[in-house]
């Protein structure tokens, strides 16, 4: 009777450690664009004007005893600690030979991306917050969100048992679901222009383009229920989705009433009531980007050609 001695291939030794981190890591990043919103929102974005460090100091006094000083240090502190979270994650897999060779380069990935747009924000504030900058930064980090769920979603144990789905032509929905994701990154780009420049056709663009995202995700989520509704994980996501979207235009309306017609001027911070439904309503934007790029990465998976 004979044993085998063979070892388990990497894509089949445990992700547990890296998948947990890769979760941890999507909570720390909505939790620094929900505090970036804050800092937006109240208008606080140069309460330091040196950068990375703020006063010249790790822990300036100022980030605890003043509100933009509050809100915007500890943008910088969750966002270094996201920074550090990412290259930690994609050394652990890269050096332990974990996940498969698709998870490594999404880890990569998202850490360059999260590199640049952590540079491009401190550039922002060094030059006084540009648009331009400001912009992209917001962008960037919808984006980097996006990547790190799709890698914690290539971590965990529902990639690797998914089986394609049956009755379904391979890569069936891939480009409706990737158009509905590149929808929503759209409609975060409208809004940080119109957050960032105070321009009142780039605002009503946003408003007016969310009607078109809640069409494109009604209709990608209603074809992922429909075809792969035995693939488990789909309703629930695209249901999910779909109370966002509805969720999301209702707090728009309210946070167009209520904004500040001056833009983001420091004033705001005395009004931390209306800052926070507005920042809300950038943090569920948050939150859609992660549940399209979800559905996104589980109709992928359940969608690829069965190896013979």
């Amino acid at each position: 009777m004979s044993t085998s001695n063979a070892q388990p291939l990497p894509s089949e030794r445990s992700t547990k450690g890296p998948f947990r981190l890769a979760l941890a890591m999507v909570i720390v990043t909505t939790v620094t664009i929900l505090w970036g919103a804050l800092t937006t929102s109240t208008g606080s974005g140069l309460a330091f004007a040196d950068w990375p460090l703020s006063d010249g100091e790790l822990m300036p006094e100022r980030s605890y005893t003043t509100l933009p000083g509050f809100f915007e240090h500890f943008h910088r502190l969750f966002a270094s600690l996201a920074g550090l979270m990412s290259l930690a994650l994609a050394v652990w897999l890269q050096a332990k030979g974990l996940g498969d060779a698709k998870a490594r380069a999404t880890a990569w990935f998202g850490g360059c991306l999260i590199l640049t747009q952590g540079v491009i924000g401190g550039v922002g504030v060094l030059k006084g917050l540009p648009a331009a900058t400001s912009v992209t930064h917001g962008t960037l980090a919808q984006l980097t969100l996006a990547t790190f769920v799709w890698a914690t979603y290539q971590l965990s144990n529902r990639y690797r048992m998914t089986p394609p789905a049956p009755g379904v032509a391979p890569g069936s929905g891939r480009k409706l679901v990737m158009a509905a994701l590149i929808f929503v990154v759209l409609q975060t780009v409208l809004g940080a222009v119109a957050r960032h420049t105070n321009s009142s056709h780039a605002l009503w663009t946003h408003v007016g383009h969310s009607f078109v995202v809640f069409l494109i995700g009604s209709i990608a989520t209603a074809f992922s229920i429909g075809k792969l509704s035995d693939t488990p994980g789909i309703r629930g996501l695209s249901r999910a989705i779909v109370l966002l979207l509805i969720v999301q235009i209702a707090l728009g309306f309210v946070a167009l009433a209520i904004r500040n017609s001056a833009g983001k001027t420091p004033e705001n911070v005395a009004n931390l009531g209306t800052a926070t439904v507005i920042s809300v309503h950038v943090l569920i934007g948050a939150l859609l980007t992660v549940l399209m790029a979800a559905l996104a990465a589980h109709v992928f998976r359940a969608t690829r050609r069965e190896l013979s």
